[in-house]
């Protein structure tokens, strides 16, 4: 670079230009002389600061190149490693639930998966910008401890990511191998009987630096809030980072994961839950299943690689591939809701069901990323190509069981376990094409994307008891697109307007045959980012009209009873807020706000137009502060306090019950124990609390079921660093 640097005190570095600077940096053709050695601090900084970095600076999921968050013209969170670490986030739900505009949780403590409404749409999950599609059941879900980060992309991604809803996405990015040395064991402990454990080992291999390695690893057993609910997992995360160049990385990416839970997710019905009922009310505990038959169990692994090859100082292709396996079983008793009403509002009826699913997915995306001028216009242009296949198999089967009195429950009745009975085979894939140009004349910033997808799907059925057999087969073109433009002003301040689409292929087809269409969806979004010039602090302020059609709608023609048809349409409008600092060296901010506006304004369903959409409040807010104690003998404390506030939402299209509004506090407490003792260099004590007043809330209702939310949690852990 021409540059060096010296130390003028023990906590600043002087960066200055070294002599013959510019000849130097010109006549360094190969790309390991510009390499720098690293930077080491002084042990003193590092006592002194303790790293919040919860306000992000660059993001890869809005364009998938490295981009400042205030150029990226459409709305991004960022969940960073230092929040995911100082809230003791246990699954990416609770990772995301202080994201405004993003509801999760909505089901209470769910073992099976996790679940996100961005902007009034369920919400699609990738992992290292690669889809996590699954079949029925067999979905993969994401381990936060392996996880460097967790990115929530707002509006329609198609242009990016393919087939996807019109309300965003949610990204996990992978712990990678470090080059510096880390050292880390974590043991936990606390509500429900959890006992957990986890291990994150990190550096070179060699003297050189060629090689660098990563393992990660996490142990849990525990109960949950809902009784004969367990919650036990085992994960592995080993990869492996090759450089044989100073313009060459390779990156191996791995994990296997277990999960031996039970059945958090009852099916309560709403008189007792949330109506009245003259038996009182049903316990948040109350499980209604059977625990000699219910458990849910998951086995997954992912292979992959990151790679990365750069021709020159302008021009580099990367490429990630993965294999991801998913395979699980899950017998599970539901509830149907009371026997009959009109002689008891205790006694409900059950059905027991067996599901056993397995998928297995390849991903692959290739892109060409080049930065270079025409005359007065600096480009960044990305060109890629992508692959996604899927196969998987579905297999169910079901029978009655015994009723159950849930406010006085006798387990143990004999039924007949079911026999598999259905049998369905899924093949999924999707090749696309996309380009995207960010160009930036003087302050503006032109940034716009096509794509072209082709989607096929060919699903067969089979029904054991009649021996029918059906076959579906879709074959889908789309071409989706993103235009923006921002400006940059020298102070941080950064407005920009977009319009962004996507699709979603839909599977069935209509009364005559013909395969659905896809779903279409279209955004305008404007907004303004703001970054302080010397701050470590980023403000995102944004208003977005969300539309979405080719929903499906009941075929009222005389004779096709059962069938759809496409009319319906859907409408989302509102604006966000969302603010995360690091304010000095004490003092760590985070904070929301969303209001949304849904609405469905085009459905053959009378009792459903102008309802709003399911799982869609219309209020949202969230903050967390948090500071750490410097100078004087609480040094080494940090506390943290948050509250989370939840409208109320319905959870379904037709409205029938409302689940009220609610309002949470969380908590939490960490002590750097070197400030005891220099013995204890490196050990980190925690208490965390969810919920810390234990309010008893009702999270949705829909369809004549509720579900309750999560309740108090305390977990008390150590975090060893050497």
């Amino acid at each position: 670079t021409g540059r060096t640097f010296h130390f003028a005190d023990e906590h600043t570095i002087t960066v200055v230009t070294s002599p013959g600077g510019v000849e130097s940096r010109n006549s360094a053709t190969d790309a390991s002389a510009r390499k720098l050695k690293p930077i080491l601090v002084p042990e003193v900084v590092v006592k002194e600061v303790r790293d919040k970095d919860y306000a992000a600076i660059a993001d890869s999921t809005g364009t998938k190149t490295d981009t400042p968050i205030i150029e990226i013209p459409q709305t991004i969170n960022v969940i960073t490693r230092a929040e995911l670490d100082t809230r003791l986030v246990q699954t990416i739900s609770q990772a995301v639930k202080y994201t405004p505009g993003v509801l999760t949780e909505m089901y209470g403590p769910v073992t099976r998966d996790d679940y996100f409404n961005i902007r009034g749409f369920d919400a699609q999950q990738f992992l290292d910008g690669l889809g996590l599609v699954g079949v029925n059941y067999a979905n993969l879900r994401i381990e936060p401890y392996g996880q460097e980060r967790v990115e929530v992309l707002k509006g329609p991604a198609s242009m990016l990511y393919g087939q996807s809803a019109p309300g965003g996405l949610v990204n996990m990015t992978s712990k990678r191998p470090t080059e510096v040395p880390l050292r880390e064991i974590l043991l936990l402990g606390g509500s429900w009987n959890r006992i957990q454990g986890g291990l994150d080992f990190g550096g070179p291999i060699d003297d050189q630096g060629q090689f660098l390695y990563r393992l990660t690893g996490m142990v849990r057993n525990s109960d949950t809030q809902v009784d004969y609910a367990k919650d036990n997992r085992i994960f592995i995360a080993p990869s492996l980072t090759w450089r044989p160049t100073s313009n060459t990385s390779f990156t191996f990416l791995s994990h296997w994961q277990r999960d031996d839970a039970g059945n958090t997710l009852q099916f309560l019905p709403e008189e007792g839950t949330l109506l009245f009922n003259p038996n009182g009310k049903v316990p948040t505990s109350r499980f209604i299943g059977e625990p000699d038959y219910d458990r849910w169990e998951r086995e997954q692994f992912t292979l992959g690689y990151a790679l990365e090859h750069r021709f020159n100082a302008s021009w580099k292709v990367e490429q990630n591939l993965r294999y991801a396996y998913v395979k699980t079983d899950y017998p599970v008793i539901f509830a149907l809701g009371f026997a009959d009403p009109a002689v008891d509002l205790r006694t409900v009826s059950r059905l027991a069901a067996r599901y056993r699913d397995k998928g297995e997915t390849f991903t692959l995306d290739t892109r060409l990323q080049g930065a270079f001028d025409t005359g007065p216009l600096e480009h960044r242009l990305l060109l890629g190509v992508d692959y996604r296949y899927l196969t998987g198999k579905n297999r169910r089967g079901f029978s009655d069981a015994p009723d159950l009195d849930i406010y006085n429950p006798v387990y143990g009745q004999p039924f007949d376990h079911p026999n598999i009975t259905f049998v369905g085979k899924q093949e999924r894939d999707q090749i696309g094409l996309y380009a995207q140009d960010q160009v930036k004349f003087h302050r503006w910033l032109l940034t716009g994307g096509l794509r072209y997808d082709f989607t096929n799907s060919d699903t067969k059925n089979h029904f054991l008891t009649s021996g029918n057999r059906t076959r579906d087969k879709q074959d889908d073109r789309k071409l989706t697109y993103r235009t923006a433009l921002t400006y940059l002003f020298d102070n941080g301040l950064a407005p920009y307007f977009s319009y962004s689409t996507s699709f979603q292929p839909q599977a069935g087809t209509d009364f005559s045959g013909n395969a659905f269409d896809p779903t279409t969806g279209q955004e305008y979004e404007g907004g303004v980012k703001f970054k302080p010039v010397n701050y470590d602090a980023l403000v995102t302020l944004s208003a977005y009209h969300l539309t979405q059609q080719n929903i499906l709608t009941p075929d009222l023609q005389p004779g096709h009873e059962g069938f759809s048809v496409q009319t319906g349409e859907a409408r989302v409008r509102g604006f966000e807020v969302e603010a995360k600092a690091n304010l000095g060296r004490r003092i760590g901010l985070i904070g929301g706000y969303s209001f949304a506006d849904s609405k469905v304004t085009k459905t053959n369903e009378d009792n459903q137009k102008g309802n709003r959409l399911p799982l869609t409040p219309r209020h949202q807010a969230s903050l967390w502060l948090d500071y750490s104690f410097q100078n004087n003998w609480l040094m080494g404390l940090n506390i943290g306090s948050g509250v989370r506030y939840t409208g109320s939402n319905f959870g379904d299209l037709a409205n029938s019950l409302k689940a009220p509004s609610y309002t949470l506090f969380d908590a939490a407490v960490h002590y750097d124990l070197r400030f005891l003792s220099n013995t204890l260099k490196g050990a980190e004590l925690s208490v965390n609390l969810n919920n810390v007043f234990d309010v008893d809330y009702v999270a949705t209702c829909g369809d004549g079921t509720c579900y309750y939310g999560n309740r108090r949690t305390v977990y008390g852990s150590l975090r060893y660093r050497f």
